[in-house]
């Protein structure tokens, strides 16, 4: 069964504010309210981050970006959609930016795909199998490899577990598009992979 992403959104303490009481706060400037969202969403961030990222340094930096994006766009945040939504989508955009990038670095080096994929830390890595975690960073490697689009794509659907209409409300694309794309993108994985084990 595909999950809904908006089972991952931590839910605020009973002694707290929500999430879009704190960021109307910290749209009216008020520091402490900012730090607030940013703690209490930092591990659903950084385990995202950690879906795209290739080294451990650089999930560290998508983590960093997220949050500077959040501050540089808070001001236009509106409240007729909630935070959390936001959050993720910059999360999402944020992701997709660095596989552009990496895209862009690995046409003009010639590092191969996989030398640079370590496992995480137990504590950022959702499993705590080795194997598995072993297992997801082979995957990473090969996603890596197609285009950005198709990265976040089949990373937000078969490492997140995302249905198609998620994916597609955040990437600006149709549920009927977004499968259509996701069934196109498997038959180049596949590709991809079948010429891995070829050699």
């Amino acid at each position: 069964m595909e999950a809904n992403p908006s089972t991952h959104a931590p839910a605020a303490p009973a002694s707290e504010p929500d999430d879009d009481t704190l960021a109307r706060r910290a749209q009216a400037g008020e520091r402490a309210a900012l730090d607030q969202l940013a703690r209490r969403h930092h591990p659903e961030v950084a385990r995202l981050s950690w879906r795209f990222a290739r080294r451990p340094a650089d999930q560290d930096d998508l983590v960093q970006e997220v949050f500077l994006r959040v501050v540089r766009g808070l001001p236009q945040w509106r409240a007729d959609r909630p935070f959390v939504h936001w959050l993720r989508r910059i999360t999402v955009n944020t992701g997709r930016d660095y596989c552009r990038r990496e895209s862009v670095r690995r046409r003009w080096t010639s590092e191969p795909s996989s030398d640079s994929d370590t496992p995480p830390p137990e504590a950022v890595d959702p499993s705590s199998d080795p194997s598995a975690r072993a297992a997801a960073s082979e995957a990473k490697a090969l996603l890596a490899q197609l285009s950005p689009d198709d990265c976040t794509l089949l990373t937000l659907h078969h490492l997140e577990g995302w249905d198609f209409a998620d994916i597609g409300a955040h990437l600006g694309w149709s549920r009927t598009a977004t499968k259509v794309r996701a069934f196109r993108a498997r038959l180049r994985l596949r590709a991809l992979f079948q010429n891995q084990s070829a050699t």
